[in-house]
């Protein structure tokens, strides 16, 4: 440009001196005019040295281009030096070859489309003599020279810049697929305002499944918080302690039904200063339901324990009511007037006697006598007692796998369980329906055992009972396992029923769970731990029971008025007895006894020496004696399972003179080789 300029004073002065010779009016002017332009001249010398001078000397590599042939004309030292071609080979060289060969294309696109000028200012890529690609910011100015359109280009490398606004970017693009793909909640809502800012994917599935935009329209106080003060409360805890943590509310979702989250965030500043909260919410609803099954889990654990302290005294007082009166029924004929109030006694113990059997089952100290057997067996055998609980107007439908492996229960606490289920059945559906029994084999993985804790992975015998009545309503749901809970009019049901379910399922070793909608029907499904053993026939005693013949009997019984009570019973049926009223005497009057001592019927649970401990010592000491159980309920769960384990007699309490007479003739016949040792 300043060589044009400089041309083309040139061209004026030599004008100007033309007219000044042919005037000689103005020699004094021309002298003038000529120092003027010798003055001009003179300047525009320096101007072209000093623009000569910035273009060579310019820390920035500089080039100029020819705009129709896009070949470099012009180059300077400091392109020379970053790009790493000498001033022939750039001046060989044109604009094109100095980009990537994939960047000449959309290079050449942008020159075609262009009028104004060929390169576009900005960040561009160029290729360096080596090979590498370095980031360079343009900066384009247009002129003429010599009737040729040219360029000249400034070229700032900005490589380190892109790098990082390319990795902040980057950063950027992740930290937002990162945010949008949190399982949890995540969000950022105006404080002064009621509407987000943002949430993303997981926070609008907790709301129900709203997009974006429907998310971002949502007023947060009306639309989203199940009660609109709990907003007010959250904005007044976080301007005061500018976050929270752990804060637990229920939020509405777009079906109008409330979910339980808990909430943390802080306040954060925008662009603009204003204050957003930012929030990361989890859904709650999982674990508030495993809290709920922990709670119902330690809630029967404490009944049971309840249950289980008050049944030991209690079934000691029954023994005593049922064996006295027993006793006294003997010594009275049918027509006294004694007669019926013994006989009103002895059904009021009997009832008593079986409402603790209750009580211990759904508290799971009931002393069960499991085997190897098949839940399709016992569902079998069941069939023909459900038909007549259930009535004619209810169908009975059983699908029973073929193929479900065998489990260890106890039969008739399996029967128990099923018709409890089967009654409630028939209660929920007073106009008939179907009952189905479903037998099936189950694979418990991790997946279900974190939904359905405490339940360990494994293989499972499943046993659905299902019904097609009136439901149960969710609110009522957690309670149903619950003693004495009962929706049933007064008089109608004792509200043990599925307690007792429940206790014998978790005394088994297995898991219960129920489904139910009202109006379509209930669910129970019984899960029991699987085994490849082969099913057990029950424990065979002599055909020839061992007959009252003087046989001597140790009776060790804590309690005087039971032990006095079974004494004058075993006398009666024909049997000598010793006694003693702990464990300590019991070994002394075995050691001072001359004679044989055939069986020792041993109490559980005694001050001192407990009953299980006793029987250990005595079987070593004398290996041919048998041992008869009895308990009315025992704390020490290891005693128990050696007991189930060796297969031993055992007495439930309370129980009558023809239970103890039908125990003690069973024990005296057990052969000592099919017990098994103590493990």
């Amino acid at each position: 440009m300043l060589l044009l300029l400089i041309s083309a004073l040139t061209v004026a002065g030599g004008s100007v001196l033309l007219l000044l010779q042919n005037s000689a009016r103005h020699r004094q002017e021309s002298s003038r005019l000529r120092a003027q332009l010798a003055h001009a001249a003179r300047v525009a010398g320096d101007a072209e040295q000093r623009h000569e001078l910035m273009f060579s000397a310019n820390p920035y590599p500089m080039w100029v281009y020819d705009c129709e042939t896009l070949r470099i004309v012009r180059v300077n030292d400091a392109a020379s030096k970053a790009y790493g071609y000498s001033r022939e080979e750039f001046l060989n060289m044109t604009v094109v070859e100095i980009r990537p060969p994939e960047d000449a294309a959309r290079f050449l696109q942008s020159v075609s489309r262009r009028h104004d000028g060929f390169n576009s200012s900005g960040v561009w890529r160029h290729r360096r003599k080596d090979g590498s690609i370095i980031f360079v910011e343009i900066m384009a100015f247009e002129f003429e020279h010599q009737g040729r359109r040219e360029e000249l280009i400034l070229a700032i490398n900005v490589t380190e810049r892109s790098r990082i606004e390319q990795a902040l970017g980057e950063s950027e693009a992740s930290l937002k697929s990162l945010v949008e793909s949190a399982p949890f909640g995540i969000s950022q809502s105006s404080i002064a305002g009621n509407h987000f800012k943002t949430l993303n994917a997981a926070l609008r599935g907790i709301l129900g499944g709203y997009s974006l935009e429907e998310a971002l329209q949502l007023e947060i106080a009306q639309q989203v918080y199940a009660d609109p003060k709990d907003r007010d409360r959250l904005t007044e805890v976080l301007l005061r302690n500018r976050r929270i943590e752990g804060w637990e509310v229920s939020l509405r979702r777009r079906d109008d039904t409330t979910v339980p989250v808990r909430i943390t965030g802080s306040l954060v500043k925008g662009d603009s200063d204003e204050e957003f909260f930012q929030a990361y919410v989890e859904d709650m609803t999982q674990q508030s339901s495993l809290e709920r099954q922990v709670r119902q889990v330690q809630k029967l654990e404490a009944v049971g324990r309840l249950a289980g302290g008050m049944a030991h005294d209690f079934n000691n007082i029954l023994v005593v009511i049922k064996l006295s009166t027993e006793l006294m029924l003997d010594q009275t004929t049918p027509d006294s007037p004694f007669s019926k109030p013994l006989l009103q006694i002895s059904n009021a113990a009997d009832r008593a006697a079986t409402l603790t059997r209750q009580m211990l089952a759904f508290g799971r100290q009931q002393m069960m006598q499991p085997r190897i057997l098949n839940v399709n067996t016992v569902v079998g055998e069941t069939t023909q007692m459900l038909r007549r609980v259930i009535g004619e107007d209810i169908q009975l439908v059983t699908r029973l796998t073929d193929q479900v492996e065998n489990s260890r229960l106890d039969p008739d606490q399996l029967t128990q369980v099923i018709l409890n289920l089967a009654v409630n059945a028939r209660d929920a559906m007073p106009n008939g329906g179907i009952l189905h029994l479903e037998t099936a084999m189950a694979d418990l993985d991790e997946a279900y055992t974190r939904d359905h804790p405490p339940v360990q992975p494994g293989r499972y015998v499943m046993l659905a009972v299902s019904d097609t009545g009136t439901g149960i309503d969710k609110s009522i749901l957690p309670r149903i396992f619950d003693p004495f809970f009962t929706t049933k009019e007064m008089g109608k049901g004792t509200g043990l029923g599925l307690s007792i379910v429940y206790g014998i399922v978790k005394q088994s070793g297995g898991y219960v769970w129920v489904y139910s909608e009202p109006g379509h029907g209930t669910t129970f499904k019984l899960y029991f731990p699987a085994t490849t053993s082969q099913a057990e026939r029950p424990l065979l005693r002599s055909d020839s029971l061992a007959r009252p013949a003087g046989q001597t009997l140790l009776l060790v019984e804590d309690d005087a008025a039971i032990r006095s009570n079974m004494r004058e019973c075993l006398e009666q049926m024909g049997y000598r007895l010793l006694e003693a009223d702990s464990g300590t005497v019991a070994l002394q009057v075995c050691a001072e006894h001359q004679g044989r001592i055939d069986l020792v019927l041993i109490d559980l649970v005694m001050a001192g020496k407990g009953g299980h401990e006793l029987a250990q010592d005595l079987t070593q000491l004398y290996p041919a004696m048998r041992v008869l159980f009895m308990s009315g309920y025992s704390e020490d769960s290891a005693a128990r399972r050696d007991i189930l384990l060796r297969g031993s007699p055992f007495l439930q309490k309370p129980f009558s003179v023809a239970d103890l007479a039908k125990a003690v003739q069973n024990a005296l016949a057990t052969d000592l080789t099919a017990i098994s040792p103590r493990v």
